[in-house]
């Protein structure tokens, strides 16, 4: 019943809204019904002599997939807001902060407004602020120690969104903030935090047109497990990197990306 599956999908139905027309079973009039969900369409045959009925994954015009997926988001995100902390201060409140942010590829995504970086004068660390995909709210923070101070990388709140920089369709998924930021100039970087790849990072990236794995060059056995589970959702290329992104001279890693983008 494939081919049903397809002709709902096809239908043009508004986001949330109903269809009612013909069966294209059993053809009699006016008799199918089929309700758009967001996430699913839902079909009923209301004749008695067919009462075919089913559901089937949304096939989503592409505005009306951003409307559903920014409602998804919002269900997923925790209902608590993150309380900025009174330390989180201007990055340029610390010399030493400023000169690594500028040192791992993050200071062009700062200053053009696509990261929110701050300082943390209580932890010493560059703190980087964790925002909300659908309404840009801050949902978490993620700090790095400028010192010998553990863990080197510490989260701050419980919210297991990841960090997302960039306003393209096509998607670098990386281990850390600094190299999500580093891309950011010519595609979105999206950073898991570490090398797990959580539900919660999958409902992000499926929404991407296409994705490149591309963690640091120490993660690659772990690159080709997200790579294998990631194309079951979108399209997915991996990267096998011998520097990291973020260690990389700007021009050397924008070369490096635009090789694959032009792909």
């Amino acid at each position: 019943m494939n081919w049903i599956k397809n002709y709902v999908g096809n239908l043009h139905i508004v986001h949330n809204g109903r269809y009612r027309g013909d069966c294209p079973l059993c053809g009699k009039s006016n008799t199918f019904s089929v309700t758009d969900t967001g996430f699913e369409r839902l079909w009923y045959c209301f004749h008695a002599d067919c009462h075919t009925k089913g559901s089937t994954g949304v096939q989503l015009t592409k505005e009306n997939s951003k409307v559903a997926f920014k409602e998804k988001m919002t269900s997923t995100e925790t209902s608590d807001e993150f309380e900025i902390p009174d330390t989180f201060v201007s990055l340029s409140r610390s010399k030493q902060a400023e000169e690594y942010v500028k040192r791992v590829g993050s200071y062009e995504a700062y200053l053009s407004g696509l990261a929110d970086i701050r300082y943390d004068l209580q932890q010493d660390r560059v703190v980087y602020l964790v925002k909300s995909i659908s309404n840009g709210r801050v949902v978490d923070a993620t700090g790095r120690a400028l010192t010998n101070r553990k863990p080197k990388w510490r989260r701050y709140g419980g919210n297991k969104l990841p960090f997302v920089c960039g306003t393209t369709d096509n998607l670098f998924v990386v281990e850390d903030c600094p190299s999500a930021c580093s891309v950011s100039g010519l595609t979105t970087g999206l950073a898991l935090m570490g090398t797990t790849l959580l539900d919660e990072h999958i409902e992000v990236i499926k929404n991407y047109k296409k994705v490149y794995i591309a963690l640091d060059k120490d993660a690659t056995g772990k690159a080709i497990l997200l790579m294998k589970k990631l194309r079951n959702y979108v399209p997915t290329k991996l990267i096998v990197l011998n520097k990291d992104l973020k260690d990389m001279q700007i021009g050397e890693r924008n070369e490096f990306i635009r090789r694959y983008l032009d792909c």
